[in-house]
């Protein structure tokens, strides 16, 4: 199925437009909606690959958020994420769109190169809002791994953040976000399109039913997506949560840490026990989380289009 604006009825080829205020507000439910399927595992993914003790297991993990802080534990930082969520896919779809139809010409089918390339860019785009979203995120995720009595709140965190680093402290980590959304946006574009475009040209798919191919299309996108960038991520959250693990949200302690970069995380958690496998922590929790949310994401904004 086509993504863009421009979108082709199968059987007719006819032109529909679809008005770009609808795009923005598909992409920001379909984005909340996955965002809440995911949020628990995403925690304990982000405690994993934050974990600078000896190795954890998933499961471990699991039960320590469950004993420590109850079922609200996996929950916890939600808020901006979700919001995050809501702008992230506004701006991936919205942005993805544009792009294909600037790429496509009238009537013309778009190739798969350039979806990837317009994935790329929704990506791009994409990444200045989700830095300062998942840095508060990953700092109220790992707290209280710091300290057992923490009171970290969105205020202290973000308070800390602009006390240390000023405004632009809260994109700490863009680069390597942008890394993760310019390659794996184009990965996941491209693999909804590909898939897609399979079940549309086969006459003896594996799926028939049309609502199931799109949820498989999508969960495919997702399991390619965070499969292919599972390292800079693990880098990335590194980075985003240094501060706090290292202490540095007390206020006698805000300029006698070092400061990180991709590069120094990457060497630190390379040269751990585990060696490299320590970039893939928390992997297996993701690729779980990633099939129902990614599956939900692109059907409820295809479900949203087909009816609204």
């Amino acid at each position: 199925m086509d993504h863009t604006d421009l979108r082709h009825d199968e059987q007719h080829h006819e032109v529909t437009q679809i008005h770009p205020w609808k795009e923005i507000a598909f992409g920001a439910v379909s984005g909340m909606v996955g965002k809440l399927v995911e949020f628990p595992f995403d925690t304990i993914k982000v405690r994993l690959q934050s974990n600078n003790s000896h190795p954890v297991s998933t499961m471990s993990m699991i039960s320590r958020t469950f004993r420590n802080e109850g079922f609200m534990g996996f929950y916890k930082g939600l808020k901006a994420p979700l919001l995050g969520a809501c702008l992230e896919n506004a701006v991936l779809f919205s942005s993805y769109n544009f792009a294909t139809g600037m790429l496509q010409p009238h009537g013309a089918d778009l190739s798969m190169w350039s979806k990837c390339a317009s994935g790329g860019f929704a990506g791009f785009m994409a990444s200045f809002i989700l830095t300062p979203v998942e840095l508060v995120k990953c700092q109220l995720q790992v707290a209280n791994l710091a300290s057992k009595s923490s009171l970290h709140t969105y205020s202290s965190v973000i308070g800390d953040t602009l006390k240390r680093r000023g405004v632009i402290g809260l994109w700490n980590g863009l680069g390597s976000t942008m890394v993760r959304e310019v390659v794996g946006t184009s990965i996941w574009f491209g693999t909804y399109e590909y898939v897609n475009e399979y079940f549309a040209a086969s006459k003896h798919s594996f799926i028939k039913n049309k609502d199931l191919q799109l949820l498989f299309s999508g969960a495919m996108a997702g399991v390619l997506f965070n499969f292919s960038m599972f390292p800079v991520d693990t880098i990335k959250s590194n980075i985003q949560t240094h501060d706090i693990l290292a202490g540095g949200t007390s206020s006698s302690k805000l300029h006698h840490h070092k400061a990180t970069d991709f590069w120094k995380e990457t060497k630190k958690l390379c040269s751990k026990p585990g060696g490299v496998m320590n970039l893939y922590n928390g992997l297996g929790i993701t690729m779980i989380r990633c099939i129902p949310a990614n599956a939900l994401i692109f059907y409820t904004y295809e479900l949203l289009k087909r009816n609204f």
